[in-house]
């Protein structure tokens, strides 16, 4: 691993920045103004450029109109009023089911003979199912900045909190494989990355997260007199994340 491939690393931003913008879109819903002065609030559906849209509304009601019915369609945040008038997907006092993202930094510090420290950053994009469990999918990036050297890992996010209520601790579990930034995303090793933690509730689809954990990447190590092998990599790490 020697000097980081820039154009690599764009591309990887580009990525990370496509993968927030679609946090965003939560809390969003289209709006069909009709020319009789109608407007009406859902998911469209089905569209025939120039010909007609058909629009599923919050109760599962799906209306058709013809495009000359139509004024026009935007995408607008959801009104307060009507987000409440969703289904309660959650009773207790912990987060709701949904869409569940995820915004986690950290550093992690080198422990063992190969231990290296490093740079964390992880987006994750995945499911709460309840209270207590989420399950989701991500890509992130390790700095080693000792060995001037990035790598991504794709991964699979299981998350478990204790207890339903605003302040619960959590256990989460990364697995997944990474590959080099440095050597034309050559494939590295598997990541494995059990944490344990502290989830603060700050509404009922957002959390502060801090935790504790223990990283493990299978990398590969070249000796002067043995050539090159793989081996473990170890750190323990503190992060910092938001889930959203």
């Amino acid at each position: 691993m020697k000097n980081i491939n820039f154009k690599k690393a764009v591309l990887i931003l580009f990525l990370l920045f496509g993968t927030m913008l679609s946090y965003g879109q939560e809390g969003y819903e289209e709006v069909v103004y009709l020319k009789n002065g109608s407007v009406i609030r859902g998911v469209i559906i089905e569209q025939i450029p120039n010909v007609s849209i058909k629009i599923e509304t919050a109760d599962r009601n799906i209306f058709v109109y013809k495009m000359e019915e139509i004024e026009k369609i935007t995408k607008e945040r959801i009104p307060e009023q009507f987000r409440n008038n969703k289904k309660p997907v959650n009773q207790g006092r912990g987060l709701s089911a949904g869409y569940k993202g995820i915004v986690d930094i950290g550093y992690d510090i080198g422990v063992g003979d190969y231990g290296v420290d490093r740079i964390r950053l992880n987006i994750i994009n995945g499911y709460q199912f309840n209270p207590y469990f989420s399950m989701g999918f991500g890509l992130g990036v390790r700095y080693y900045y000792d060995a001037e050297a990035a790598l991504m890992p794709f991964f699979a996010d299981f998350r478990a909190n204790f207890i339903d209520n605003s302040v619960s601790p959590y256990f989460s579990l990364g697995f997944g494989y990474s590959f080099d930034l440095t050597d034309y995303f050559e494939g590295v090793g598997i990541l494995l990355n059990p944490t344990i933690g502290v989830s603060f509730k700050v509404s009922d689809k957002t959390a502060l997260n801090i935790g504790v954990g223990y990283e493990m990447q299978r990398m590969k190590y070249y000796d002067y007199y043995n050539g090159s092998s793989s081996l473990n990599s170890g750190a323990i790490g503190f992060n910092f994340g938001v889930s959203f």
